[in-house]
């Protein structure tokens, strides 16, 4: 049975042509810096409002209704505003939907968020799901916001999240991938020969294993009286919220519960231009921690070369974990694109293009990488 050759994945030049037919707008207008080779970037509204946790709504009822009768306190971020770590925050949107009745629209948190611990969640009227908005929605957006590690400081405009948008999402099976992998691969090892499929490919996800081999193998946060500031790039000090994260000596590192770490992927992987991917969970029954915030990596990912490290945001919920050189941590699920993407991750100067190990995120040093 042939695919329906218009499903799948939004392209940059499908999801600029959605803006130009008013199915996605913006009390601010929509800037073409938003549009990303497969996603768009959503951002801040001025509304904050401060909740006494996370809540979802019913069949029928509005976000709006429920900040009426649950709001802790009414916040403006038209200018800078500081949110407090573990507090629960629900922002609005500039952006808002009439999405036609095929297509789905799924939210993520960008890498740059997830590396400095702000969880991410967007919810909608009517929709008892996080980050899922239904096909032919029309009606507001809202970000649910959860500082973990750090203080940070927000102020209307800016962009902490992203969508994709889809018709029929097209996600590969076990045996395209290993079909993808055996003529075009798609991870390959730090001697940079693709991986035996066989070993990096289980249950139609490409995994990875944690890289812990070097002087440093990545970063722990540290208690910090200093705010995060969104939009103040490359200008926070990492002694500031960060300690290294030596190369255990007995091979053995050692995860605190509840501590917030960055590691990276011991395998390289790519994205060709005519697919895009999501990182997720290994597997729960491999350890209960959140692996990766921001999940979506763009066509063109580690086309440059043989591929391109993953970073991988690690929170152990449950129990300290020990991780060891080599142990599966993450996996890559791959989704087709309704076409060949003409705007490749890296061509725009994207931040991480050239990444080779544990960087932190976009608002520290440029020194801040291991």
């Amino acid at each position: 049975m042939s695919r329906n050759p218009h499903s799948g994945t939004l392209v940059a030049k499908n999801l600029a042509q959605l803006v130009q037919d008013g199915h996605l707008l913006s009390n601010a207008g929509i800037a073409q810096a938003q549009i990303q080779p497969a996603s768009i970037d959503l951002t801040l509204s001025a509304e904050v409002v401060r909740m006494p946790g996370s809540i979802l709504p019913l069949r029928g009822e509005r976000v709006a209704d429920l900040v009426a009768g649950l709001a802790l306190e009414r916040l403006n971020c038209e200018r800078p505003l500081c949110l407090v770590r573990d507090a629960v925050y629900l922002v609005r949107l500039r952006e808002y939907s009439r999405l036609p009745e095929h297509l789905e629209m799924y939210t993520n948190s960008k890498s740059s968020t997830g590396r400095i611990d702000l969880a991410t969640r967007v919810v909608c009227d009517g929709n008892p799901r996080y980050d899922r908005i239904p096909a032919g929605y029309e009606g507001d957006l809202w970000i649910e916001l959860v500082p973990r590690s750090f203080d940070c400081v927000i102020q209307q405009g800016d962009s902490v999240n992203q969508a994709i948008i889809f018709h029929d999402r097209q996600v590969l099976s076990q045996a395209e991938l290993r079909e993808r992998h055996q003529h075009s691969p798609l991870l390959f090892n730090a001697e940079g020969a693709p991986t035996a499929a066989a070993e990096s490919i289980l249950d139609g996800r490409v995994v990875m294993r944690a890289h812990l081999e070097g002087e440093s193998i990545g970063w722990v946060a540290r208690p910090s009286h200093k705010p995060v500031v969104i939009r103040h790039i490359a200008s926070h000090h990492p002694e500031d919220y960060f300690s290294p994260l030596p190369r255990p000596r007995s091979g053995y590192c050692f995860l605190e519960k509840d501590r917030f770490y960055i590691l990276a992927t011991d395998e390289r992987v790519r994205v060709p231009l005519d697919l895009a991917c999501e990182m997720v969970p290994y597997d729960p029954a491999a350890g209960e921690f959140r692996a990766h915030y921001a999940g979506f990596f763009d066509p063109g990912w580690g086309t440059k070369q043989a591929g391109a490290r993953a970073v991988l945001e690690v929170r152990p919920h449950a129990d300290d974990l020990v991780l060891r050189h080599g142990q599966p941590i993450c996996a890559m699920a791959y989704e087709r694109l309704t076409e060949a993407c003409d705007l490749p991750y890296g061509v725009a100067g994207n931040n991480y293009a050239d990444q080779d190990g544990p960087r932190l995120s976009k608002h520290f040093s440029p020194s801040s990488s291991v």
